[in-house]
């Protein structure tokens, strides 16, 4: 059986790389939370270059390429944890305020996080 703790720290690493490969980056501070069928993850987030430069001038353009690496940000997500964790996801909240670099994503799981520890064969 996976501790609560240990589970946190997978998780965090894998949502820490999956931002590595999408923005070539990883995450500057990060936390997970679980909350019954939710798990939690508020982060700082460096702001890609190209969009920090476009974000003063084209602020409607970068939010929609906000939205389209968040939609591809999800999936990752939702593919590696599902194959990773065995967690049955219902759907990924996710958003981000490129002012402050705080992002935050909510997972929302079918049973509640416990159920899925009590559960799980060793990882």
């Amino acid at each position: 059986m996976t501790t609560a703790g240990e589970l946190k720290q997978d998780i965090l690493r894998v949502y820490n790389a999956i931002n590595k490969k999408i923005f070539n980056v990883g995450v500057k501070q990060q936390k997970v939370d679980f909350v019954g069928n939710k798990i939690i993850i508020v982060s700082r987030n460096s702001r890609v270059p190209v969009l920090k430069l476009l974000d003063e001038n084209y602020p409607l353009s970068t939010r929609q390429l906000d939205h389209l690496l968040f939609q591809l940000l999800k999936q990752e997500i939702k593919q590696s944890f599902e194959t990773q964790f065995k967690l049955n996801i219902i759907t990924i909240l996710k958003d981000y305020d490129a002012e402050t670099e705080y992002s935050g994503t909510i997972v929302f799981l079918e049973k509640d996080v416990e159920a899925y520890l009590n559960d799980k064969p060793e990882l």
